[in-house]
């Protein structure tokens, strides 16, 4: 895995995490696909799955669900959630730069602060690979963290606004993060081909600690 920081696994393998779906990925479905019948004919993907919760949602929901993660345990822990409710869908350990999803496929992809972890490098082959799936016309939705979140700064700089090794604030312990401005994510979002671009702004107190958060959605062209 060339994407995925070894602590994720550690992670996912040793604490509850994602019990329940994102109430932004709720309003993006509900939005672009609870008006589809039957639903079954809608494709989406949970990008870098965790622990299933969004997975689950969209399963529930009735959509054609199909889930990737590189940690092997985040796959176990989205297999027994589904089954505990008798849901399916496609599960896959996947490195998020090498998915082998067919192109032109899915109706919509859905990155719930996933991509952000990863050099700038990843990042570009990750968000093209989320353009090459979706179906021209397809709907795309990530969230990241903007530079407004406690933490950006500390560590160790490993390029600009990309560090690990984090020393305060919701992302300690999480491996890399790469912090972004407004105008550079949407810059990278054209340079991979994305058209409608919007963007909006969720600055939070979590438990203390200041969190800033895009919440982008786009098409593909």
């Amino acid at each position: 895995m060339e994407s995925i920081d070894e602590i994720w696994e550690e992670i996912h393998s040793s604490y509850g995490w994602g019990k329940y779906p994102s109430e932004n990925v709720i309003r993006f479905c509900a939005r672009n696909f609870y008006k589809v019948s039957p639903r079954s004919d809608v494709k989406i993907l949970d990008f870098g799955c965790g622990g299933g919760s969004n997975t689950w949602y969209m399963a529930r929901e009735g959509f054609s669900t199909y889930a990737f993660d590189g940690s092997e345990s985040a796959i176990k822990n989205t297999e027994m959630l589904l089954a505990r409710d008798g849901l399916s869908a496609d599960l896959r350990v996947l490195d998020g730069i090498n998915i082998d999803y067919e192109s032109d496929f899915f109706d919509a992809v859905v990155d719930n602060a996933c991509t952000y972890s990863n050099t700038l490098e990843n990042i570009l082959k990750m968000y093209k690979g989320c353009y090459r799936v979706l179906k021209h016309g397809g709907k795309f939705y990530t969230c990241v963290f903007s530079v407004k979140t406690k933490g950006y700064g500390t560590g160790i700089e490993i390029e600009p606004d990309t560090f690990k090794d984090i020393t305060e604030g919701r992302l300690e312990g999480r491996g890399v993060t790469h912090f972004y401005k407004k105008e550079d994510i949407n810059n990278i979002l054209i340079d991979c081909g994305f058209d409608n671009i919007k963007i909006n702004e969720h600055v939070y107190e979590d438990d203390g600690d200041q969190v800033g958060m895009y919440i982008i959605t786009g098409e593909k062209k």
